[in-house]
């Protein structure tokens, strides 16, 4: 079984940590994190290893996980490389989705093959995250040779894993922020226009709750063209000029949303022949008018 270290565990450190550990894929040897503390709570919640306060004290592995911030990624690859204890053949990898592998060129220096394997999945909780990671899906690339170990490490924990081209890997996460992060603050953008006309947050994130799990729940059954509902995918001009105006006047940057989102619809219901380019025409020209 091959040794694995940890540095920065999180979220997504913890759960993978934690499930490699419990079904025996790694063994579990060093974990740092910004503190001997909290490396001591990843320690306690994976269920295995030995929890480190500096990169001195870790032991040589097989193969090291960075799970830190984006941001800290790449000074952790150079503390790492610096360090003496990489040798060839090591494996460096790390979990975002944004950061391409070649960002671990200090590691590759040494000589240790580099890769980066991304979970497309909301970790809010590592608990909850361990309990459902089966049947994610994770994106990979890097070096060959990495893959083969961490390919099947990763779908022994239940992942299906496929590769992604590394020169667009920003534009591959963004579509990751586009469906979750930009939902979370869809969701927002709709409670702050509720509260403008007088309905308390509390009541409208009720209200509305039923009305967006059924839209999820039809995207994924019929596809988004078919999902679309509203006034553009009626081609109701008139409508949309009215209510672009309307929260112009309340809040330009929310109009502005509106306008960029409605075009994107416009688009949308035209692939789906909802809409004739005549009124399709109408719709982008009440949505671009300032």
């Amino acid at each position: 079984m091959k040794t694995l270290n940890i540095i920065g565990s999180g979220r997504v450190g913890r759960t993978c940590g934690g499930l490699w550990a419990k079904a025996r894929v790694f063994e579990i040897q060093d974990v740092l994190t910004r503190s001997r503390a909290s490396a001591g709570e990843a320690v306690k919640f994976i269920g295995a290893g030995c929890a480190v306060g500096r990169l001195d004290e870790m032991r040589p592995a097989d193969v090291w996980m960075i799970a830190t911030r984006d941001d800290a990624i790449v000074p952790s690859c150079a503390a790492l490389a610096g360090s003496g204890k990489l040798v060839p053949d090591d494996i460096v990898f790390h979990v975002s989705g944004a950061t391409p592998s070649s960002d671990l060129g200090a590691a590759r220096e040494c000589g240790a093959l580099i890769a980066s394997v991304h979970p497309i999945k909301t970790f809010t909780d590592a608990g909850q995250a361990s309990r459902t990671f089966s049947g994610t899906f994770c994106s990979a690339e890097g070096d060959r040779e990495a893959l083969k170990v961490l390919k099947p490490a990763f779908e022994k924990i239940g992942a299906k894993v496929f590769g992604i081209a590394v020169e667009l890997k920003r534009v591959y996460h963004a579509g990751g922020v586009f469906a979750c992060n930009y939902l979370v603050a869809l969701i927002e953008a709709a409670l702050r226009a509720h509260e403008k006309a007088g309905i308390p947050r509390a009541a409208s994130l009720e209200a509305l709750e039923p009305m967006v799990r059924e839209t999820v729940d039809a995207i994924f059954e019929k596809g988004p063209a078919r999902a679309l509902t509203g006034p553009i995918s009626r081609g109701d001009v008139e409508a949309v000029r009215r209510q672009l105006a309307a929260v112009r006047e309340w809040d330009r940057g929310m109009a502005e949303l509106y306008r960029g989102l409605g075009l994107l619809a416009v688009a949308l219901a035209e692939t789906d022949a909802r809409l004739d380019a005549a009124r399709a025409a109408e719709l982008r020209a009440a949505l671009s008018a300032r």
